[in-house]
């Protein structure tokens, strides 16, 4: 792990917590907190030494997330975002790899993935159109990685595939109006008859499966790192992070409290919520260093991961979001009044664990379903592991 990235994550944390109300109110991360990583390097944790990054561990970026998230949920969030889309990059042909990073090592990679889109075959490249949501981080975003569905050049059945495209190329649209998450800016955006060459379009299995044309430009097998493996847990590392901001903000005002005169932290009850809440939240963080630590040993060491091992990963993802959910909800009931102040970061953090393990990929029913499938025997499903 790299120590040294992680304390620059933890220095800005202040500076994170002091920004939340008004990212809040805006909907979107200041361009100054993006500057801020930009500046501290930690948005390249992950990213190839060839191309400026660091190229340290999935140890490191996760811990980077959750002590950002620690501050504050939503700008945690999209420094999530713009961090692991360096590995979707990577498995790009290299010609993709050096249009986006050859020139600039500090581009912002935002994605939407679902095949909301649709793609028509040319005879050098594709042209697609479509409209995407839940764009988080698009208003300082550079390049967009974005799904459509294409019939495949041999059967002619609709088959998923990614493609890159540079920001001026698409529109956003401002739609983001959420209960959580809200500084995220996950705004939608929209591309009508974009030419796309050949080399920045990938099948969505091959990104899934860790087997896309760029992961053999790479020496560093992390870079053939299963898709539905680590990167679900990147942005589950924003919702341990901000229930552990949760637990330190009710900690603080709990001293303070007084009900007739009597502190609040002589009570018993309020002692065991504590206690509770922060051993779930710690196993939480175990349980995503764990994945962490299985991720990058196992691709570093023999270049893939078994199917038990990636749905246990898919089952622990989803697990630390339960376990941050319980632990802050079990503060939350006894906040007080205190609880429910907009201008206060507890409510907020409260809100971001909520909204943010309602993701998709880090959901309990999907991602114990897995894991249950795969433990009886059973096939995973498509696009489970």
């Amino acid at each position: 792990m790299n120590l040294d990235l992680v304390e620059k994550a933890i220095a800005l944390k202040p500076l994170l917590r002091e920004r939340a109300r008004d990212a809040e109110i805006a909907r979107q991360t200041p361009r100054e907190t993006v500057d801020n990583f930009i500046e501290a390097g930690i948005l390249k944790t992950i990213q190839p030494k060839r191309y400026g990054g660091h190229q340290t561990d999935w140890e490191t970026v996760l811990s980077v997330i959750m002590a950002l998230a620690q501050g504050d949920g939503s700008q945690a969030w999209v420094a999530a975002v713009y961090s692991i889309h360096a590995l979707d990059v990577t498995m790009f042909p290299e010609q993709a790899q050096d249009e986006v990073w050859g020139e600039n090592p500090d581009q912002l990679i935002v994605s939407a993935v679902a095949p909301s889109g649709r793609g028509e075959r040319t005879d050098d490249g594709i042209i697609v159109s479509g409209r995407w949501g839940f764009v988080s981080g698009v208003a300082d975003g550079t390049w967009a990685e974005v799904g459509f569905m294409m019939p495949d050049a041999k059967s002619g059945e609709p088959v998923h595939h990614l493609c890159l495209v540079p920001a001026e190329n698409f529109a956003i649209e401002d739609t983001w109006h959420a209960m959580g998450i809200t500084g995220s800016g996950s705004n939608h955006i929209s591309l009508q008859d974009e030419f796309v060459p050949n080399h920045r379009v990938i099948l969505r299995t091959d990104q899934r499966a860790g087997t896309a044309p760029g992961t053999s430009s790479h020496d560093d097998k992390i870079y053939a790192t299963p898709y539905l493996s680590v990167p679900p847990s990147v942005l589950a590392s924003v919702v341990v992070g901000a229930a552990e901001g949760a637990l330190e903000e009710y900690i603080e005002f709990t001293k303070a409290r007084k009900q007739q005169g009597n502190p609040v932290a002589e009570r018993e009850s309020i002692q065991l919520r504590i206690a509770e809440a922060s051993a779930e939240i710690d196993l939480a963080r175990v349980l995503l260093l764990r994945i962490a630590s299985d991720a990058t040993s196992g691709m570093r060491s023999v270049g893939k991961l078994s199917t038990e091992m990636r749905a246990r990963m898919r089952r622990d993802t989803a697990y630390a979001c339960t376990l941050s959910k319980r632990a802050v909800e079990r503060l939350f009931e006894a906040s007080g009044a205190h609880g429910l102040y907009l201008s206060e970061a507890f409510q907020r953090f409260y809100r971001d664990v909520k909204a943010g393990s309602n993701h998709i990929a880090i959901g309990w029913d999907r991602c114990g379903l897995t894991y249950g499938r795969v433990a009886l025997g059973l096939e995973p499903g498509p696009d489970e592991i």
